[in-house]
C-alpha cells in the first residue's frame, strides 16, 4: 500500500438505508472532495475549519451535474482518525447511488482503500497502538455483548506500564555493564532479582486472560451429543434462541450436523448439534453418524446429552471418554425438579464425574437445567473474577505469544541472577522480554504480520 497516497472508501454497510458515509483520507483529501461536493453556502472546502460539517451539493463527476445532496464533515491533522486530512460524506443510502458518489471520488483523484488502511494509517500515525488496532477490529465483527465489552483497549496500558518498568531496569542495570570499574550503579543485583520477579508476575497474570479473552473472542469449539432422542437438537434451539433444528419424539430426526455461532453468557461457542450416535439404519444415517464422531473428536466443549429414563450404554461412555477440555454431562428429562431420577440418574453422576465431566439435571423441554449449563460453561472456560471492559484482557493467540515470550525472557533473567551470573547475561533476557512487548504493541513489528492484522478488517475502516 501506498502510504502517501489520498484513499476512499464506502465506511457504511453496503445495501438501501438513510444514509451512506464515505470516507476520504490524505493529504489531498480536501482538494479531491472539493472536486466533487459543492458547499451550498458557496464556500469552499477549504474554508471548512476542522470538525465542521456544512450542507451542500454532490456531483456527479468533477465539476459535473448534480448527483444528490448531502453533507461533508472535515477533520484536519493530525487530529482525525487516520492522523491525516479527513472528509467523510453523508450522502442518502441508496446502494447504486452510494456507488456512483464513490466512482466520482475516486476519479477525481482518491485511490479506492485495501481493507483495513483506514485504521492502519492511524497506527502508522501512533493514534493507536496494535493492541487498539486489534481491539477496533473486535468491535467490528463482535457477535456478542461480551466481545463489545472486551474490544475495550485496556491491554496496550497495562502492557506499556510492563515495558516501561522493564525499559528502567535495562537502563539502570546496563550502567554496571558498561562501566563496571565505576561506582555509578543505582541498582544491586538483589534489587534487579526483585524488580524482574516482579514484572514476572505481572506477566502471568496476564497471560491468565487469555484463557477468557479466548473464550469471548475467538470462540470455543462446542459440540451437542448423545443418543437419538436424547434432547440434543432441543439444546441447541435453546442456545439458538429459536427452532434452528427440527425437533421430533422420532429418534434420528437429525441426520446432518448443524452449526452456528452463540453466546452462552459471556462465552462464544462454536456450536454444532450432532446426529444421534447408535448403530446407523441406512447410508445416510451412517454419514450422520460419522460425522458426529469426527466432530466429538475435535470439540474443545462437549456437552453430552443423555436420557435419563435410559441407563447408561456404551455409547454414553465412548462421549464422555472424549479428550475435551470441558465436558458437561446433560441428564435431561427429569421432569419433576422435586425427584433426583432415581439409580439411572445416579448412574449418569457416577459415570460424569468419573470421566471429568460436570453433571448437570435437566428437563430441557420445559428449559430447566438450561441456566445451569450456561454456568458451568462460563465457570470453565472463564475467569469470573474479571471484568470485561475494565481489566486488561489478551484476546488473541498473536498477544499470548508475545507476552509468552516476554514471561520467558523475564524468567530467565531470574534464573541467570539466582545463578550468579553476571548482570550483562539478565540484561540481554530483560531486553528480549523488552522485545516481545514492544511487538505485541506493534513499536517492533514485521509487515507481515501487519499485512495479516489488517487484512480481516473492512475496507472502509
Amino acid at each position: 500500500m501506498h502510504m502517501t497516497d489520498t484513499i476512499a472508501a464506502v465506511s457504511t454497510p453496503r445495501g438501501t438505508g438513510g444514509i451512506a458515509v464515505l470516507r476520504v483520507s490524505g493529504g489531498d483529501a480536501v482538494k479531491i472532495c472539493s472536486r466533487v461536493f459543492r458547499p451550498a453556502s458557496r464556500r469552499s472546502l477549504d474554508e471548512i475549519p476542522h470538525a465542521s460539517a456544512v450542507y451542500g451539493a454532490i456531483l456527479r463527476a468533477p465539476d459535473g451535474d448534480t448527483l444528490d445532496h448531502g453533507i461533508a464533515t472535515v477533520f484536519r491533522a493530525p487530529r482525525s482518525y487516520t492522523g491525516e486530512d479527513t472528509v467523510e460524506i453523508s450522502c442518502h443510502g441508496g446502494a447504486l447511488l452510494t456507488e456512483y458518489v464513490l466512482a466520482a471520488i475516486l476519479s477525481a483523484g482518491a485511490r479506492q482503500a485495501e481493507a483495513g488502511e483506514f485504521t492502519r494509517r492511524a497506527f502508522a500515525s501512533g493514534k493507536l497502538t496494535l493492541s487498539e488496532a486489534e481491539a477496533v477490529g473486535n468491535l467490528i465483527h463482535a457477535k456478542t455483548g461480551a466481545q463489545i465489552d472486551a474490544a475495550a483497549p485496556t491491554l496496550s496500558p497495562a502492557v506499556a506500564e510492563i515495558a516501561d518498568l522493564l525499559t528502567s531496569l535495562i537502563a539502570r542495570a546496563s550502567v554496571v555493564v558498561d562501566y563496571p570499574d565505576e561506582d555509578l550503579a543505582d541498582i544491586s543485583p538483589d534489587e534487579l532479582r526483585r524488580c524482574a520477579a516482579d514484572a514476572a508476575l505481572r506477566l502471568q497474570k496476564l497471560q491468565a486472560t487469555y484463557r477468557t479473552g479466548r473464550a469471548v473472542v475467538e470462540g470455543v469449539v462446542t459440540v451437542i451429543c448423545g443418543r437419538p432422542n436424547a434432547g440434543k437438537s432441543t439444546l441447541y434451539n435453546l442456545f439458538a434462541g429459536e427452532d434452528a433444528a427440527i425437533v421430533t419424539d422420532i429418534a434420528g430426526t437429525t441426520r446432518d450436523t448443524l452449526t452456528r455461532d452463540v453466546a452462552a453468557g459471556r462465552v462464544l461457542l462454536r456450536l454444532s448439534d450432532t446426529a444421534g450416535i447408535r448403530e446407523a439404519h441406512d447410508s445416510i444415517e451412517s454419514i450422520g453418524v460419522e460425522r458426529a464422531r469426527a466432530r466429538i473428536a475435535d470439540a474443545e466443549l462437549l456437552i453430552a446429552v443423555h436420557d435419563a429414563h435410559l441407563p447408561p450404554d456404551d455409547v454414553d461412555r465412548e462421549i464422555l471418554s472424549s479428550s475435551a477440555r470441558v465436558k458437561i454431562a446433560v441428564i435431561n428429562k427429569l421432569d419433576d425438579p422435586d425427584s433426583a431420577g432415581g439409580e439411572v440418574a445416579a448412574e449418569y453422576r457416577a459415570l460424569a464425574e468419573s470421566a471429568g465431566a460436570i453433571p448437570v439435571d435437566a428437563s430441557l423441554i420445559s428449559g430447566r437445567g438450561f441456566d445451569q449449563i450456561v454456568a458451568a460453561i462460563e465457570g470453565s472456560l472463564t475467569d469470573g473474577s474479571l471484568v470485561l471492559g475494565h481489566d486488561a484482557i489478551v484476546t488473541n493467540a498473536r498477544q499470548a505469544a508475545q507476552i509468552g515470550e516476554a514471561l520467558d525472557g523475564v524468567d530467565s533473567a531470574v534464573d541467570a541472577l539466582d545463578a550468579g551470573a553476571p548482570v550483562d547475561i539478565a540484561v540481554c533476557e530483560l531486553q528480549r522480554a523488552l522485545d516481545a512487548l514492544l511487538r505485541l504493541d506493534g513499536r517492533q513489528t514485521a509487515d507481515e504480520v501487519l499485512d495479516e492484522i489488517f487484512s480481516k478488517f473492512c475496507v472502509g475502516k
